[in-house]
């Protein structure tokens, strides 16, 4: 309904909205609500551009940045394996995916790619205070983007961009179980022979709704209590298990 709304206010608004903006997005649902026996999503944009041929549309899709610290194990002691050396690198999306309607965005300069962080390679995340030096610090980074992407947060490669029409594009992102929640960015990005031409963003809100949500906000909240009350009911669990499944 969401998207035939918007269809048929840009039919109405066309003559217009054709002369002054050449890209317009929007987003079929506003949130993503993570409930219990939550097992992944949709997030569908689509939108229209009035350039023709020659041009392409690339979406991104970008969690909230984090801090996150990547450590390296190495042997110490005979079968023990202790943290040795550790980066912390700042600005991390918690989630990043893109797509492209064909291959003319991804063959274009790599300043351009870098600028508007199209791509895994060019997210702009940086290494805060570190002695090591750029090698090692590339080799951290890409062990970054290798564990994020076994846990499905990073792409492996390019999504593909659905052109409906002439006019109309759509895309879907697939969220994983497990997403970080937040407020995520979904942004189009409009370019024409290595230059860009136009820029669209919508929001999305990615939260816990439920008796999950009142779970998390009780664990982050009061973290000492309900590690207290989980390992009590791992104890009661433990003990309930003992005797009344007991054979004599």
């Amino acid at each position: 309904m969401r998207m035939i709304l918007f269809l048929a206010a840009m039919i109405l608004s066309f003559p217009v909205q054709a002369q002054e903006k050449s890209l317009q997005l929007d987003i079929a649902e506003n949130g993503v609500d993570i409930t219990t026996g939550f097992n992944g999503a949709s997030v569908v944009a689509f939108g229209t551009t009035t350039e023709g041929g020659g041009s392409d549309v690339v979406v991104t899709l970008k969690g909230p940045e984090r801090t996150m610290i990547v450590r390296r194990k190495e042997r110490a002691l005979i079968g023990a394996w202790m943290n040795r050396d550790n980066i912390e690198f700042r600005r991390v999306p918690s989630y990043y995916d893109y797509a492209v309607a064909n291959s003319l965005a991804l063959d274009n300069t790599a300043s351009l790619l870098s600028e508007n962080q199209i791509g895994v390679d060019n997210l702009d995340f940086y290494a805060e205070d570190s002695d090591e030096d750029a090698q090692t610090t590339e080799v951290f980074r890409d062990a970054l983007i290798g564990s994020m992407q076994r846990k499905g947060f990073f792409p492996i490669k390019a999504g593909s961009l659905q052109f409906i029409d002439d006019n109309f594009f759509k895309v879907t992102f697939d969220l994983p179980p497990g997403v970080p929640t937040g407020t995520y960015t979904v942004e189009a990005i409009l370019i024409r022979e290595g230059i860009v031409l136009a820029t669209e963003s919508r929001t999305l809100q990615v939260g816990q709704v439920g008796f999950n949500a009142r779970v998390y906000l009780f664990a982050d909240d009061h973290s000492f209590f309900y590690g207290v009350m989980a390992v009590f009911l791992a104890v009661l669990s433990g003990w309930s298990a003992f005797t009344f499944l007991r054979r004599d």
